[in-house]
């Protein structure tokens, strides 16, 4: 089964991870790392060692949802990815994303699951103001 780690600042991952299990009534492989009031070096060392155990386990790969791009949960990320094989890293995590995630990361690759959750990420988001449809 493919994992799903929130690095985000502050306790928004663990939040999602809350709401998600609300919703879908699970939350069996997602991992929420806080990088609040810690270096890039404890980040990455953080991450890496949860890359490694227990999410790194799985052979069907790993996805990495960040806060922000181009943050410290970001940079830290891509990095941690260019190390191990089969780890995407995607940016702007929302619920959308993570429902997303956990709905569908059983029947795509992980390539296909990153893109697809990137889209789903990115339609989730709606400006109702705009006079546009949402």
């Amino acid at each position: 089964m493919k994992q799903g780690i929130l690095l985000t600042h502050g306790p928004v991952g663990d939040a999602m991870i809350e709401a998600v299990r609300t919703i879908m009534g699970i939350d069996e492989g997602l991992y929420a790392l806080s990088v609040t009031n810690m270096s890039i070096t404890e980040i990455a060392s953080r991450l890496r060692a949860l890359v490694k155990t227990p999410a790194g386990d799985e052979e069907d790969g790993v996805l990495i949802m960040a806060s922000l791009r181009g943050g410290s949960c970001w940079n830290v990320a891509v990095g941690i990815a260019k190390e191990f094989p089969g780890i995407k890293v995607l940016s702007g995590v929302n619920l959308a994303m993570v429902l997303s995630f956990v709905t569908k990361r059983e029947q795509l690759s992980l390539q296909e699951l990153a893109e697809e959750v990137y889209q789903d990420a990115a339609e989730g988001v709606c400006l109702l103001a705009s006079g546009k449809p949402c």
